[in-house]
């Protein structure tokens, strides 16, 4: 991964196409492809080798062609692109394949209630509605020397300059033959840990399998496995090259939350990674939909500002001809970034605090509410952070470490925290965490839920919090006793009494009872604990209060962030370090998501307009910037220097406005 350099300007060319569809590639013109990815600016697009439904785009002699295809659409489309100077990675659907599991019905994977990952007869669901959309099969079975022999017949037939292999997750498979492998290598099939343990080995044997092989085939190619971006990316990374982030925001899936808090999560573990969006309207197949510029500008913005490369997701027709109002689009949103790509290239994110992140304890693929939480504070906040795989990254290099309530710590992490602190680092936490050295000597649950607190003058900071309120805490509140020497402050009340279906008051929770003598916080030394599970009830209760009461008291550790900043919670920042011959810059992302009411669940960023009055500091370091100014135009910015910030003084900002201080 260390001498790997991806372009920026990248497209995901998906084209699931079924029997259905006639003539297939009739209208594929190689010169216009080229054409039309020039006018978008395009650098590199990943093109179709197999496909969900289990045709190949080339004539095979191992697979299916389809049906409906009369020449070798991938190899035509690789001649024309690499006669371009436009790379073209290869996609192979690994997981999903329609069509192998029509014909071994015995390779597919059939999950703990005995039925067949596959969608159900005479329905059209889709993985998008949250169904079962497609046939799952199982790698460590048949299928797996299938595909493999697909992907060798690639690699011996073609230039390859990498390859994107989808669907790509641990699945247990308890169909017989599954349960009699089980058996056989001793797992308990009613252990759950067990099984799914088994079926990561498994899948990380088939990652092994593939890998040498491509490696061994075509050594200078890039590899990534769809599906392994998730609490458990470290396990997988040494397998590929780099990580995609797949991530369309606009559809049910993802959202725009998912990306800024995974690309933390994969710049930390020093991997290379591209953020994929899309121009669709919604998500993938959304044949006549797209983005707006305003939208576009904003996605990419996102993406760079967080490290990462784009790709933006488009699908070809079955005709074979894309659409010139997608790259045009696209010829605005990278040109932007093509030209701001002198303020990208080398620039490394700066992140002080380490969020230690960890699996939901109900879907391991997911962060946990908490570590979710967190991040979302942060990124409301301006305050700069990763997040931390422990046993793959020194946790010694942030200032702060955020330890959230719901994260598993064993006797390693809690070592490795010990260890860091006595070196002078901070921690913050939250109940119900217990851990040997934390400031507190008991817990146990507020007698009612939902409980109050009252906020100490210390925790207001600049936020609207009053200290004279009782604010409802909706989650399980803990009553804790600080260990002797501690400083603790604010106040745990109890509701008047816990509704049943026999003793409740109005249309929700009883109001706020006697105070329960019992601290909001707890400190000493480097450590905060707050007595409630603030992370993961700010991620589903999205209460302002939760938020200010966290922020307030991280910065009682961090009183000199990088970057201050006060403005909108839906404006992000991010901060970059540069170095270049005889000059070092800090660049700063702004990326302002603007909202508008609508009765769609996940808002469309479609309109953009000016963010004014926005305050942004950035920390000198004992230098003092020689120019402030806009990138990529140049524009130069007014700003004065005081108690060891620069202060910027920011005209209106749009859906992404980088700001370069050069030292």
């Amino acid at each position: 991964m260390g001498n790997l350099d991806l372009p920026y300007r990248q497209i995901h060319l998906d084209f699931h196409t079924s029997a259905a569809c006639e003539d297939v590639g009739r209208d594929f013109d190689p010169e216009e492809f080229v054409r039309t990815l020039k006018m978008g600016q395009v650098e590199s697009i990943t093109i179709f080798g197999k496909c969900h439904h289990g045709f190949s785009y080339y004539p095979t002699q191992l697979g299916t062609q389809h049906p409906n295809l009369s020449f070798d659409l991938m190899g035509e489309q690789l001649r024309a692109l690499h006669g371009a100077g436009i790379r073209a990675p290869i996609y192979v659907s690994i997981m999903w394949d329609d069509l192998a599991g029509e014909q071994h019905p015995e390779w597919v994977v059939v999950d703990r209630e005995g039925r067949m990952v596959m969608r159900p007869p005479l329905t059209n669901y889709s993985p998008l509605e949250g169904k079962t959309g497609w046939t799952t099969l199982d790698v460590s079975s048949g299928y797996g020397d299938y595909v493999v022999s697909q992907i060798a017949e690639i690699c011996d037939r073609y230039p390859v300059d990498g390859f994107f292999f989808d669907i790509c997750f641990p699945l247990p498979n308890y169909s017989p033959w599954g349960q009699a492998r089980m058996r056989a290598a001793g797992v308990d099939l009613a252990d759950e840990r067990a099984v799914s343990r088994y079926a990561w080995d498994r899948l990380c044997e088939f990652f092994e399998r593939v890998s040498s092989l491509v490696r061994a085939k075509a050594p200078d190619s890039t590899i990534f496995y769809n599906g392994t971006v998730s609490p458990h990316l470290a396990k997988v990374l040494g397998y590929q090259t780099h990580v995609e982030i797949e991530s369309l925001p606009t559809s049910g899936l993802w959202g725009y939350l998912h990306y800024p808090i995974a690309a933390r999560h994969a710049r930390a573990l020093g991997a290379q990674f591209v953020g994929m969006t899309g121009r669709f309207h919604k998500a993938w197949a959304d044949f006549g939909g797209l983005k707006t510029r305003n939208q576009l500008d904003y996605e990419c913005g996102v993406i760079v500002s967080a490290g990462g490369r784009i790709s933006v997701g488009d699908q070809l027709h079955p005709n074979g001809r894309l659409d010139p109002a997608v790259y045009r689009l696209l010829g605005h949103a990278f040109g932007r970034i093509a030209a701001l790509e002198s303020w990208l290239r080398g620039a490394r994110p700066t992140a002080e605090v380490g969020v230690l992140a960890g699996p939901d304890s109900q879907a391991p693929m997911r962060y946990s509410p908490g570590t979710e939480g967190a991040a979302q504070m942060l990124l409301e906040a301006g305050i700069q952070f990763d997040l931390v795989d422990h046993e793959a990254v020194d946790i010694t290099s942030y200032r702060v470490i955020l330890l959230p309530e719901d994260v598993s710590v064993g006797r390693e992490l809690e070592a490795k925290l010990q260890l860091y602190l006595e070196k002078g680092g901070h921690c913050i936490t939250a109940a119900p965490q217990r851990l040997s050295f934390l400031p507190v000597e008991s817990l146990e649950p507020s007698p009612t839920t939902p409980s109050y607190f009252r906020v100490p003058t210390a925790l207001v900071g600049g936020s609207e919090l009053a200290t004279d309120y009782d604010y409802v805490f909706y989650d399980t509140a803990y009553v804790v006793r600080p260990r002797q020497g501690a400083y603790y402050d604010g106040d745990l009340r109890r509701a008047l009494f816990n509704r049943t279906w026999e003793h409740f008051t109005s249309h929700a929770h009883a109001p706020v009872g006697e105070s329960l003598s019992a601290p909001l916080i707890v400190m000493a030394d480097q450590l905060s604990y707050i007595a409630l599970p603030i992370f993961g009830a700010y991620h589903r209760h999205d209460y302002w209060a939760y938020r200010a009461v966290a922020v307030n008291a991280l910065l009682r550790h961090l009183p000199d962030p990088v970057v201050r900043y006060a403005g909108p919670g839906w404006v992000e920042v991010s901060v970059h370090e540069q170095e270049l011959a005889g000059l070092e810059r800090k660049i700063v992302h702004l990326v302002t998501y603007t909202p508008r009411r609508t009765s769609h669940p996940i808002p469309h960023v479609d309109s953009g307009g000016q963010v004014v009055g926005i305050s942004l500091g950035v920390r000198n370091d004992g230098r003092t910037p020689s120019r402030v100014y806009l990138a990529p135009d140049g524009a130069e910015l007014g700003f004065t220097v005081e108690g060891g910030y620069t202060q910027v003084q920011l005209p209106g900002v749009g859906p992404h406005t980088v700001i370069v201080l050069e030292y």
